[in-house]
């Protein structure tokens, strides 16, 4: 996460690892990051991990999920005005779109 006000020199600095916990965690530098794609959303929980995801090129947005302990993961197209329905509810998104996770 990335405190401070731009221009005051406090800008950039980060949680240090050992405070932030899960829900805090530090993202990668923005050059170790895919250019193309951005992460809007991310939570965590149970062992699952959903993320809403744009890709600048496409414009399209993405909903990815990754269940840990299952080691199963799928991702869905969404529309933009649906993407926090699926966001928040992947599962049952994915089974009113007929995709199979």
């Amino acid at each position: 996460m990335r405190i401070g006000f731009p221009g005051t020199g406090t800008a950039g600095r980060h949680l240090r690892p050992e405070v932030a916990g899960p829900e805090h965690e530090v993202p990668p530098e923005p050059d170790t990051m895919d250019q193309d794609t951005a992460e809007l959303a991310c939570r965590r929980g149970a062992g699952i991990e959903v993320t809403l995801l744009w890709h600048r090129t496409s414009g399209e947005l993405t909903v990815s999920v990754t269940d840990a302990a299952s080691g199963g993961s799928f991702e869905l197209p969404v529309a933009a005005d649906e993407a926090l329905t699926a966001f928040h509810h992947p599962y049952g998104y994915a089974a009113a779109q007929g995709v199979a996770y």
